[in-house]
Formats: structure tokens, C-alpha cells, sequence
């Protein structure tokens, strides 16, 4: 595993080995209400070489238009073309648990515009109607947990064959602005498990964002629509992932077989990168972008 001081001068000596970057946003690019430095000249750079990239999120709380605006908000040049959400990849899971034009019980959020809405279903956000739904998609934001929840795990009481859909399947993620963290909606999918487990009902939920492959697979294919010169060669290690989380962003390039990179902004030490396990260690670990 290489340690590198700088992201942006590894990359100058570097780029010319891979064919395309992905790039996590919170914790990476943004962190603490700012960008981060050096991320406004790194994408400047990319987007005047022409270099093919995608901006990689598992912020299903706002849509790609919303995340564009927060990031030019910080001065960097991101336009919506720019995202992959984890959210976008609803599509794909409502055409395959035939939920395309029914009804879903939305936990929360899912951007504005709505990323079940985009996605060709219904979003139900009324407890009182949850048994109206033919399956949960777990949101983000600020909303009353206790109710949603406690409707959720009845909910599967009665109907556990029903599918929960997790865009975002982080525990947590870093709260920059009191040093903290926030509760990701993996963490509540994964307590209304743990509920449901214990009452005797096993439920499993669905997946979509970093580490799962829903995203890359998205990622990919966006990719290719923006940037149809592509070589075929574009793919596994030729293609160099950025982020700050050992568990989402690192374990899923490793799963796809793509080169992992690690920088010390977020949610991860050093000391942490060096004790993980191999199907989360990066290639190379920067200590700044």
C-alpha cells in the first residue's frame, strides 16, 4: 500500500495510467459546510484536459441537480451531468421487482426532484397508509424516525415478503459542521432488521450505493454516455477511484475490481487503512487531496 502527501500532485505523475477517475464527494471533494482544498483546481484540470470522470455519491437526500448547486456553492464546477447518485439506481430495482407504477413507502427523502418519482413509482410518506405500498425505500433527512419506524417493522410483520430498498447503505456519515457523525439510512434499514430478526422475521434489504455494485454499474454507463471516445480498455484497474471510506468507497472499487484510493479528509486514519482487511484496502492512501 503507497502513502501519498497529495492526491493532486500523485496525479499529475499518474493520469496518464488509467482511462476514466471516480470520485466521492462528502468527505473527499466537500467537507464541513466547504470544499476542500485543491478540489476546485482538480476539476478544473479534468474538465479542461477532457479527462473522463464522475462524481460517485451515496447522498440519496438530494438529487444530482441539488448536489450540483450545494457544489457550486463551494466553487466547484460540477454540473448535474457530473453525479452518479445512488439513488439514480432505482431505476434498475424498481424494473426488477416489477415496481415501476405502484406504490413505495418512503422513509424520509429522496431528493428534489424525487428519486423514486424519476424512478417511475409512487412515494407514500403518510404512516397511515403504508399498507397501501408494495415495498419500502428507505430515505435520508430530517423526518420522525419513531413513527417510520415502528410503521416499517409492522409493516413487514404483516407482509414480510415485501422488498426495502436502501439507496444508501452507509451506518453513518461525517457531520463536518460539529465534528460528529449523522445516522445513514443503511444504519436504520439495518435497526429495523435487527428488530424484525429478533421478533422471528428475517427480512433482507436491497442495496443500491457504494459498496454494492447497483452504483458502479450506473457509474459506468453514464460514463460511457458522456464520453462515447472512451477506449474499451476503460475498465477494472484502469480506472482510479477516490474516497474517504474504507467500508463504502474502498471495499466497492475492490469488489469491482477497480484501483482504490484512500484520502485522510473523512471518516478514516491511517491507522485504519494500514489494520483493514484485503476486500478494504486501498492501493494507495493520500493524505490530502
Amino acid at each position: 500500500m503507497e502513502v501519498e502527501k497529495s492526491f493532486n500532485e500523485w496525479w499529475k505523475r499518474r493520469a496518464a495510467d488509467y482511462d476514466a477517475v471516480f470520485f466521492d464527494i462528502d468527505g473527499t471533494l466537500i467537507a464541513g459546510g466547504k470544499a476542500l482544498p485543491g478540489a476546485a483546481e482538480l476539476i478544473e484540470e479534468l474538465r479542461a484536459s477532457r479527462f473522463p470522470f464522475k462524481l460517485l455519491t451515496n447522498d440519496g437526500n438530494h438529487s444530482v441537480e441539488e448536489k450540483s448547486a450545494i457544489m457550486r456553492g463551494r466553487g466547484l464546477d460540477v454540473e448535474p451531468i457530473d453525479i452518479v447518485s445512488c439513488g439514480m439506481a432505482l431505476d434498475t430495482a424498481f424494473e426488477k421487482f416489477g415496481l415501476k407504477g405502484k406504490k413505495v413507502y418512503a422513509m424520509g427523502l429522496l431528493g428534489n426532484p424525487d428519486f423514486a418519482e424519476l424512478a417511475g413509482a409512487e412515494p407514500v410518506r403518510d404512516p397511515e397508509r403504508i399498507e397501501e405500498c408494495a415495498a419500502v425505500v428507505v430515505g435520508e433527512g430530517t423526518y420522525n424516525w419513531q413513527e417510520n419506524i415502528s410503521a416499517v417493522i409492522n409493516y413487514y410483520i404483516s407482509t414480510p415478503n415485501r422488498t426495502m430498498i436502501v439507496p444508501n447503505p452507509d451506518s453513518y456519515w461525517p457531520n463536518g459542521r460539529n465534528g460528529g457523525i449523522g445516522v445513514g439510512a443503511g444504519g436504520k434499514a439495518r435497526f429495523v432488521q435487527t428488530i424484525l430478526r429478533e421478533y422471528g422475521i428475517k427480512i433482507h434489504p436491497v442495496y443500491l450505493g457504494k459498496p454494492y455494485k447497483p452504483v458502479y454499474r450506473r457509474a459506468m454507463k453514464a460514463l460511457r454516455a458522456s464520453f462515447p471516445d472512451l477506449p474499451r480498455s476503460a475498465r477494472g484497474k484502469r480506472i482510479m477511484t477516490l474516497g474517504d471510506s474504507l467500508f463504502s468507497d474502498v471495499r466497492g472499487a475492490v469488489a469491482s475490481g477497480l484501483s482504490a484510493g484512500l484520502v485522510l479528509t473523512g471518516v478514516t486514519s491511517l491507522k485504519q487503512a494500514e489494520m483493514a482487511k484485503p476486500s478494504r484496502r486501498p492501493d494507495v492512501v493520500f493524505e490530502r487531496l
